[in-house]
């Protein structure tokens, strides 16, 4: 920052409420989802006009400033290429902050760098980095991160709080963010991020392959209810691909991720596992689900031949899009977000995709369960280095200037994630796109990853097992012996172990 920039910061970020005074009015009057929280439009107006006040005090402060640029450091990931505006936004809303700075005769320009990094960089490469940069002393101002590090993060003093900017601006935005997202940002009773995004893990399915299979178009189309009544179980997830697999129709009966992540959680909670005890703030290891989960995984891969026993060492395209969008799989269990790269990346066409794709929920354990997806809400946090650089609160600006309605629709239509404020599902954009709406219930059935400091160690350890029992280095008992111990090893301040 060039010398003279430091008065400025600090008047700068305060007037930037003042001028926010547009979006305020703009989140007032542009029409809402029925279940919007409703804002006094009056008591609104009135602040807009207190605001307007200190606007004009506060230009007069910054015409005795001088000059200087405000440089913020941003780090996103996809690490899917369609979600670049992660990052983008930033640019956008820099672009837009700088205009109102100019036509309000202010020297003071805001500047944004960083990265949005993609595949190959995975998620544990990109959270390295983070802490390397961290000690470094050259951390982002801004980090986007899942939810579920929060604890982690939070407890080890890399980012701050965030509870009080929220307040300042709740009328302006965050008022408007659909309220269960704030319970995975939350740890020990304060706002650590704000959300960004979220999205449902669907299992998709060759709507053409099913039908090659002597299906119906009207039983086709009523799988996805099916599943939602507990009526389509795991094993007949199972018994349908090793159909598909034995009549020559799909090399690959079921495809999951390549590398260590989530989705796989789905399968214990599909069996009545539990990950969070959210009145004792700690993980849950339930031993009947975990059994159940790893016997099914062993079935798959070794009884039922429909999972490959290399699938977690496998490649993303050759392993996992290519074989489902060729149609040479049955069942995939992925993201919303996945028809998004497979758009932008060729593999299929929105036609092709609406005629040949379907889409459910992960079916329950057995019969008289109930069906399952995850959701995992990226996050915008903000670092300590940024509160100690002086530049939290211009940050903080920036997130809520990226907190917008068509910013965000613009995002979660190109990536296919959901939407994180009510007025964002009424954005033009977003209400064209059908296979958003359709997902939508999914949210109804979802479970959050838990936000705590371990569950890095917890997610690893099953990782692990898990890949053993794939690749058949673990039978099913060994791999639940071990899994149990791994988890003990945690202690039982950490997880509660139950039956």
């Amino acid at each position: 920052m060039r010398r003279g920039a430091s008065r400025p910061v600090i008047i700068s970020v305060t007037l930037i409420i003042g001028i926010l005074i547009g979006s305020v009015l703009g989140y007032v009057l542009a029409p809402k989802a029925p279940a919007a929280p409703s804002g006094d439009i009056e008591k609104l107006r009135s602040e807009n006009e207190q605001l307007k006040a200190k606007v004009e005090e506060l230009s007069k402060k910054l015409a005795m400033g001088g000059e200087g640029e405000i440089t913020i450091k941003i780090w996103t990931i996809g690490p899917d290429p369609p979600s670049e505006y992660r990052y983008k936004n930033f640019e956008i809303a820099a672009g837009i902050l700088n205009k109102w700075l100019a036509a309000l005769g202010s020297k003071v320009r805001v500047k944004v760098e960083g990265e949005f990094f993609v595949r190959p960089v995975e998620w544990g490469e990109y959270k390295n980095k983070f802490y390397l940069a961290y000690k470094a002393g050259k951390a982002p101002d801004i980090y986007l991160t899942g939810h579920e590090d929060v604890g982690f993060l939070a407890a080890n003093g890399y980012i701050i709080p965030l509870d009080d900017y929220i307040k300042e601006y709740w009328d302006v935005v965050y008022y408007d963010v659909i309220p269960t997202l704030w319970e995975a940002v939350k740890y020990q009773g304060k706002i650590w991020g704000v959300p960004q995004d979220t999205e449902a893990r669907p299992i998709y399915f060759r709507k053409d392959v099913l039908k090659a299979l002597g299906w119906s178009d009207e039983e086709i189309a009523q799988l996805p209810e099916k599943v939602r009544k507990g009526e389509f179980t795991l094993q007949d997830l199972l018994n349908v691909a090793k159909e598909a697999v034995d009549k020559g129709l799909v090399e690959r009966g079921i495809l999951h991720r390549v590398k260590e992540g989530y989705d796989y959680f789905q399968f214990y909670l599909a069996y009545g596992g539990r990950l969070w005890d959210p009145e004792q703030g700690k993980m849950v290891f339930t031993k009947s689900a975990w059994r159940k989960t790893l016997q099914w995984f062993h079935d798959a891969v070794w009884k039922y031949k429909v999972i490959s026993p290399t699938q977690f060492s496998g490649d993303w395209d050759k392993d996992f899009h290519g074989p489902f969008t060729q149609g040479k799989a049955l069942f995939l269990s992925g993201g919303t977000w996945h028809k998004g790269e497979w758009i932008s990346k060729g593999l299929l066409t929105n036609e092709q995709f609406n005629e040949n794709v379907g889409y459910m929920l992960h079916p329950a354990g057995d019969r008289g369960m109930k069906p399952v997806t995850l959701s995992h809400p990226l996050i915008y946090t903000i670092t300590k280095q940024a509160k100690d650089r002086g530049v939290a609160d211009v940050a903080f600006l920036l997130i809520t200037l990226v907190t917008d309605p068509h910013l965000n629709a613009n995002h979660a239509v190109q990536s296919s994630h959901l939407a994180i404020l009510y007025s964002e599902i009424s954005d033009s954009r977003y209400k064209k796109e059908p296979f958003l709406a359709d997902v939508a219930y999914m949210l109804d059935y979802t479970t959050f990853i838990p936000n705590h400091p371990e569950w890095g160690d917890y997610s690893r350890i099953v990782f692990n097992v898990l890949r053993g029992v794939e690749s058949g280095d673990l039978t099913p008992d060994q791999a639940f012996n071990e899994l149990l111990d791994g988890i003990k090893g945690l202690g039982s301040d950490a997880v509660i172990i139950e039956d």
